[in-house]
């Protein structure tokens, strides 16, 4: 969380929180919803990043943007993160969120659609329709199950100076860096069971709690 929001945070403490106006969608874009049916995109890099940053989740599973003093409550498509896959110049694969974070990822699954999600280290997320491609070139057959194998890198470098991206891509102080041949078998999964598997809230506009408990 950045500096200026904590500092908001501490002088204006009972701000209430909103739901019903940011959603996430498929693609780990953020909509501004309420008046406009279908969504108006949030495209400004400043904004998106500002967004990235102050993106956290509650301990009954909501997730939220901490906008300053105020929280604002975000419905999810489908997951609470969204997953992309960057090829980095020797080979590597590289993975990070729709918020940016680099990180490993630990499992996968697929759901009844086709769809593939990674548990990453920050959680589950579905993986961006963009780089299927990418994912499927690790694909292969064994025992009748689906199995992805790759070399997995997290760089101790800045991995934004390696990959141009839209939100600015960073890596967490616990992340560890370095490369990892990792082999996952795809576990198939109801897409109607993931947010209670996972426990998150997708709706957190409906049957709202209080938002300041």
């Amino acid at each position: 969380m950045d500096d200026l929001v904590e500092k908001a945070l501490a002088r204006w403490p009972n701000v209430p929180a909103i739901a019903g106006w940011l959603k996430l969608n498929l693609q780990g874009d953020w909509l501004l919803t309420g008046p406009a049916p279908e969504g108006l995109t949030i495209s400004h890099p400043r904004i998106l990043n500002f967004m990235a940053r102050n993106y956290g989740c509650e301990p009954d599973g909501r997730f939220y943007f901490q906008n300053g003093p105020q929280k604002a409550y975000v419905h999810l498509a489908y997951t609470p993160w969204v997953y992309r896959i960057h090829p980095l110049a020797q080979g590597d694969l590289m993975l990070s969120t729709h918020t940016g974070l680099v990180g490993w990822p630990l499992a996968m699954y697929q759901d009844e659609q086709g769809r593939v999600l990674i548990e990453g280290e920050q959680g589950i997320g579905l993986l961006h329709s963009n780089d299927m491609d990418l994912l499927a070139a690790g694909l292969q057959e064994s025992g009748g199950e689906l199995v992805h194998q790759a070399c997995w890198a997290v760089p101790d470098c800045d991995p934004d100076s390696l990959i141009a991206a839209r939100t600015k891509l960073r890596r967490d102080k616990k992340t560890s860096t370095g490369q990892r041949t990792c082999t996952f078998k795809l576990i198939q999964i109801d897409s109607n069971a993931v947010a209670l598997r996972f426990q998150f809230n997708p709706n957190p506009e409906v049957n709202q709690q209080d938002p300041n408990s």
